[in-house]
């Protein structure tokens, strides 16, 4: 994992501004009633940086990363993404929850009663 820090945000790229994936996926994939996806968006405006960045900045759902991304681009701002998924809470996901892999394990609402949007792919 790439530490979120100032001095990795180039101030400008060749073909405008970018995303850096630093760690987790580039985008939500599978099946969307099985997991649900958390994005910490690191920019040169991030009022912290490295580990109090990934400690205090908002996990944000899909349609909030999409928003916040292509607010920074429009600023000309390149950004750092963070991602990581969580397992949705649903009797009808494919899992065992009695299972011991599954003990202490932070659960996202079901699909179903998970109030954020939909974005591309079903994706909430």
């Amino acid at each position: 994992m790439m530490k979120p820090a100032y001095a990795r945000l180039p101030p400008w790229l060749p073909d405008g501004p970018g995303i850096i994936y630093a760690s987790g996926p580039m985008a939500p994939e599978g099946n969307p009633r099985h997991y649900k996806y958390f994005w910490q968006v690191f920019s040169l405006e991030s009022p912290i940086e490295g580990g109090e960045f990934l400690l205090h900045a908002p996990a944000l759902c899909n349609a909030q990363y999409e928003a916040e991304v292509a607010r920074l681009h429009a600023r000309g701002l390149t950004c750092m993404v963070y991602g990581w998924r969580r397992p949705r809470k649903d009797p009808a996901n494919p899992w065992d929850l009695n299972n011991e892999k599954w003990k202490g394990v932070e659960f996202a609402p079901s699909w179903d009663e998970d109030p954020d949007p939909i974005v591309a792919g079903g994706h909430k």
